[in-house]
């Protein structure tokens, strides 16, 4: 879309220098607002490194990266894209001496081990084989994978939705039935996510719900000095489908805004 197909409410809001939110419905040109604001930004000699573009999924980003493949040669450090997820891995490993310490590894001198959704489940199916033994999750019929994805998807909830671990039973039964089978399928997953979350404390393994913890419980409070890099760096934030994007992920960019310059 050139500048004179913009609409001119479209072209205020991509040279102000103020903190707009956009909403509409698909097609009605907010992404394209953001990659113009980008490239006013760039134009108007923002440092591009200063420059923050967030969004849910990595391929929503593929609109400000296809921008700037296309944009002439700007100087200093490359205009960050990144998803939360992708945001915490960072922030971890950079910070890691600092947060390992926190979050009560078992090993905090050694680095960590970042899994995948295949390493998590693998590293799942050593807690729930065992537990099987034991006498867990007799009543369920369902391919052990299913197990092993259902409690990992059910840690990641936690974790993006902002509550603790400890707090998967009573969530699940808040919309159970009252089915004793179902009752005891709840809490033998309780248990699943509690000995996983050990497991990986005590190994220094990091699946994605532990990842976004660290970030959200200890980076990000107020003071640290992880936080205080953010904010000191990024003054400009393009956070695109923000709608989409989990309660945490708002809750940060709303705390990041009083920082933020546009």
């Amino acid at each position: 879309m050139q500048s004179h197909e913009l609409t001119k409410k479209q072209q205020t809001i991509i040279h102000d220098r103020v903190k707009t939110f956009l909403s509409g419905p698909a097609g009605s040109g907010k992404t394209t607002s953001g990659t113009r604001r980008l490239m006013h930004l760039l134009e108007e000699n923002v440092t591009s490194g200063s420059i923050l573009v967030m969004a849910p999924q990595r391929t929503l980003l593929d609109p400000y990266y296809r921008t700037l493949e296309t944009y002439p040669m700007y100087y200093g450090q490359p205009v960050t894209g990144i998803t939360l997820g992708g945001l915490a891995r960072r922030m971890v490993e950079l910070f890691w001496p600092l947060v390992s310490n926190q979050a009560g590894f078992r090993n905090p001198d050694y680095p960590p081990t970042f899994l995948t959704l295949e390493t998590a489940q693998f590293f799942m199916a050593q807690i729930v084989r065992p537990m099987e033994d034991e006498g867990f999750f007799q009543s369920l019929t369902m391919d052990r994978n299913r197990i092993y994805s259902q409690v990992i998807d059910n840690l990641n909830k936690a974790a993006v939705n902002g509550y603790p671990i400890d707090q998967i039973e009573a969530r699940l039964l808040l919309a159970a039935s009252d089915s004793p089978e179902q009752r005891s399928i709840y809490s033998d997953a309780q248990e699943a996510a509690l000995r996983f979350r050990q497991y990986c404390l005590d190994h220094n393994l990091l699946d994605y719900s532990l990842q976004v913890e660290l970030f959200t419980h200890f980076l990000w409070a107020p003071g640290h000095p992880c936080r205080e890099v953010l904010e000191n760096k990024y003054k400009h934030l393009i956070f695109d489908n923000i709608e989409e994007d989990t309660p945490v992920a708002h809750d940060i960019a709303l705390e990041w805004l009083p920082h933020l310059e546009s």
